[in-house]
């Protein structure tokens, strides 16, 4: 979940106020209840997606050369 979506349930369970439901979200934070976590998934497209445009462009300047 993004940050956004946790503070939008924050707000819907608890009936708080933006300012309240973000700082409950930073205490949260804090005290090591919510976790970062990457999300792989995009990462890993991301690696693939670089490295195909990269032997594109790799492939075409071996072509004109």
């Amino acid at each position: 979940m993004s940050k956004k979506e946790i503070i939008d349930k924050i707000k819907r369970d608890t009936g708080c106020s933006d300012e309240q439901a973000n700082h409950i979200f930073e205490r949260a934070m804090y005290d090591g209840v919510v976790k970062v976590r990457l999300n792989w998934n995009f990462i890993i497209g991301l690696i693939i997606y670089s490295m195909v445009v990269l032997t594109g462009i790799w492939a075409i300047w071996q072509h004109l050369k």
